[in-house]
């Protein structure tokens, strides 16, 4: 018996951590947005902080007097577009402060090696002046009217207040796009899931309520994509009805067949018991031995056919090599054969026989086949056995008994039918268990006369490609 695994994986968690990594990406998407909307803030005002420092740095002179500085009103113009932030500047001349806000926050000076001597256009960096974060514009000039020349250094600061609200307009709307999105695909994804598995829930609970001998099939109303499922059990349904149909009928048939012999012992076991001569009494004990080996070979066939038909629900056909398995049953049967002075005759195929099978049931189906054929032979005679290739892989028994009338051919194969030509008292069921094999594996069983005289059993096969 197969044991259920320890650990089923659950679909819908499976399905819910799809959820996760959606909410997962649009976080991050989320994330990627805050960056972007502060930067495209910060690249539209950085336009006007760049205006206003190149506007201070061009009011920088050099004077007989000394170094002068118009800070020209553009300059602040320009950043009044806005009115809410403040503006912070420092003015430097060689390291040296000259005006502005001394305290204001500078950026940490670089390696010599990697300094630039000027630069073209202010570089941009965050700080923070006065319990406030500001965006600072820092411009580095060379004052050419005297020797050696001046660094001027210029940096403007301003709030972030403007920034942060523009950023904010672009920000919001975005979110709320992603936060509608992200709860809508996870609505969808939860009714996806529901209605998903509502299916497998519908046909759990049809079954649970079902009762034991009901064996119809189901019939819901369930989705396209869960047809396959529904039909897989139906089928499966249809098996047991199947099954359990013939069980019935052959355990009906058994009970007959069995209540007969069961009398018969029970009478020759009275009448031996009552028995005062004792050449009648041991004729009735002879009978009654008779009768046993009767009733323990038909016990035996029911046995194996109940073998055999859980065999053809259970096990996979696999291949199998006819000339190693006729030879076994040859072997396992010779030594029965001859106690009752019948030969058994092998005769393999010249190549091998590759077939798809059971080696179990088709070796039940050769012991059949082999022993009906010895004990229908008269003594001094042998059976044959023989294996062809062309057309298709052959099994031919042959025995020199009376054989079978053409009237009676099919009807052998029928359960507990004993033909008019019979030697010996079967169980009517050897040649039915045959068939019943045959069929199983897509062969064909036919009874033809043998020449002079006897019967011909022959099995065909389809054959399979050598495995090698």
């Amino acid at each position: 018996m197969n044991k259920a695994p320890g650990r089923h994986p659950a679909l819908r968690r499976r399905l819910l951590l799809s959820g996760a990594v959606l909410a997962g990406l649009a976080f991050l998407a989320m994330g990627l947005m805050i960056s972007y909307s502060k930067k495209t803030a910060d690249r539209s005002y950085d336009i006007m902080l760049n205006s206003a420092t190149l506007q201070m740095a061009n009011a920088v002179r050099h004077t007989e007097q000394g170094v002068i500085v118009d800070i020209p009103v553009s300059a602040f113009a320009t950043l009044a577009l806005a009115p809410q932030d403040r503006v912070f500047y420092r003015i430097s001349i060689n390291g040296t402060f000259l005006t502005g806000y001394r305290s204001l926050p500078g950026l940490p000076p670089s390696s010599p090696a990697q300094r630039q001597l000027t630069l073209q256009q202010p570089d941009f960096f965050d700080a923070e002046f006065d319990g406030e974060p500001v965006r600072v514009a820092r411009l580095i000039r060379l004052n050419t009217e005297r020797l050696p020349h001046d660094e001027i250094q210029i940096e403007v600061a301003q709030t972030r207040l403007a920034r942060q609200q523009l950023a904010d307009e672009i920000l919001y709307p975005a979110l709320e796009l992603i936060l509608g999105l992200l709860f809508s695909a996870l609505l969808l994804l939860w009714l996806g899931i529901y209605y998903a598995l509502r299916p497998f829930a519908l046909i759990a609970r049809a079954l649970a309520r079902r009762r034991p001998r009901d064996l119809t099939p189901l019939s819901l109303p369930v989705p396209r994509e869960t047809l396959p499922l529904l039909n897989t059990i139906n089928h499966f349904i249809a098996r047991q009805q199947q099954m359990l149909s013939r069980l019935e009928a052959r355990t009906s048939v058994a009970a007959h067949q069995l209540r007969t012999p069961l009398a018969s012992l029970r009478a020759l076991s009275q009448n031996a018991r009552d028995e005062q001569d004792a050449d009648k009494q041991r004729t009735q004990l002879h009978g009654l031995i008779e009768q046993c080996d009767q009733l323990a070979l038909t016990v035996d066939h029911l046995l194996n056919q109940a073998m055999l038909d859980h065999r053809f629900h259970s096990q996979e056909l696999i291949p199998v090599e006819l000339n190693v398995l006729v030879r076994k049953a040859c072997l396992a049967l010779a030594v029965p054969a001859l106690q009752r002075e019948v030969a058994l005759s092998f005769e393999p195929a010249d190549t091998p026989l590759w077939i798809r099978g059971d080696e179990v049931a088709l070796i039940q189906m050769l012991n059949n086949l082999i022993d009906n054929a010895v004990a229908h032979s008269p003594p001094n005679s042998q059976v044959e056995i023989l294996l062809r290739e062309v057309p298709e892989p052959t099994v031919l028994i042959r025995d020199r008994g009376p054989g079978i009338p053409t009237t009676e051919k099919e009807k052998v194969f029928e359960r507990f039918y004993r033909g008019s030509q019979h030697r010996y008292r079967g169980s009517g069921l050897g040649m039915a268990i045959a068939r019943d094999v045959a069929e199983h594996h897509g062969a064909r069983i036919l009874l033809q006369d043998n020449e002079p005289g006897g019967l011909q059993v022959e099995i065909h096969f389809k054959s399979h490609r050598s495995l090698s």
